[in-house]
């Protein structure tokens, strides 16, 4: 998704390896479910992060970028940062971590003549502030996210059960993983096209033309034809760019236009339901509490301006 900015007026607390690190070592794995108001933050330690599942946000600076399952992210040290969930349901985001000092790496790498040549380019590079960057260092397909999946799975298990050798296990599995991201970061360098570019263009087309017309009965039919895609495969690419489907998106910013209305406004809520595309006032209540988990009287009563 493209880039926006985002303000940079929100406090930000700022992490030590002390308060992450047990016992001298150097690194910590944990997986974490996001909340929509975790705060940013920025570290003395490098972190590679990785999107298991979830839609959200992930605020890097002053910029905003939408993620979703498959996004990995370096974050190097004193980098301003914060993952954001968008729902507090079955979708809320949530974020593998692992954090360490270059030194964790360094025993392993005296025999190898190539590695650090890998670190360098993966770890010891800021990404973010470069022109064009629109999200993910690497966005993982389907078959490298389960392999990065398990083998997330696999330090967390070794970092909690603490067993004998598990530091030397987990120094092993860190090389895999940056190994894992060079070669995946390689690949899709190779595989960017105009083609896979005005694609994307399409979808984001799309998407501006739903905001635009919330209160138009939305067809998959009608959408996939603006995008000169059939309609299975627009549905596919669809959910592989925004990380929801069609119909997971249009009832996301459906309920948010309500919720503007709603917070700005004295209409009336069968004419909210309405003006963003809901004839049927009841099945309109019944989205609007199970993304919002309240009623739409009681979100007005809440947070009415």
């Amino acid at each position: 998704m493209e880039q926006q900015k985002h303000g940079s007026s929100e406090k930000m607390a700022r992490y030590t390896g002390q308060r992450f690190f047990q016992d001298g070592e150097a690194i910590f794995i944990n997986k974490s479910k996001e909340h929509p108001l975790s705060e940013m933050h920025s570290h003395d330690f490098l972190e590679i992060a990785y999107v298991a599942s979830g839609v959200g946000i992930h605020l890097v600076g002053d910029k905003e970028y939408s993620v979703s399952r498959g996004d990995l992210f370096i974050i190097n040290h004193d980098m301003p940062h914060v993952f954001r969930s968008l729902h507090l349901d079955d979708q809320m985001l949530v974020v593998y971590n692992c954090g360490f000092n270059p030194d964790f790496l360094d025993s392993s790498l005296v025999n190898c003549r190539n590695f650090t040549g890998v670190v360098h380019q993966i770890l010891f590079h800021s990404f973010f502030p470069e022109e064009g960057i629109t999200g993910a260092d690497v966005h993982l397909n389907s078959n490298e996210s389960r392999c990065a999946e398990e083998l997330y799975q696999k330090m967390l298990s070794e970092f909690t059960r603490k067993e004998s050798g598990y530091i030397e296990l987990l120094r092993a599995y860190v090389i895999e993983l940056i190994i894992m991201i060079f070669r995946a970061f390689q690949s899709n360098e190779r595989q960017e096209s105009r083609e896979e570019a005005h694609r994307n263009h399409l979808v984001e087309k799309v998407m501006l033309y739903m905001k635009n017309n919330l209160s138009s009965e939305l067809r998959i039919d009608d959408l996939s034809m603006m995008a000169f895609l059939s309609s299975n495969h627009f549905c596919k690419l669809f959910k592989d760019s925004t990380g929801m489907t069609v119909i997971e998106y249009a009832q996301k910013i459906r309920i948010e236009e309500a919720c503007r209305l709603l917070r700005e406004t004295h209409m009336r809520i069968i004419d909210i339901a309405a003006e963003v595309g809901y004839r049927d006032v009841k099945f309109f209540n019944q989205i609007f509490k199970r993304i919002t988990h309240e009623t739409p009287s009681s979100y007005r009563k809440a947070h009415h301006n």
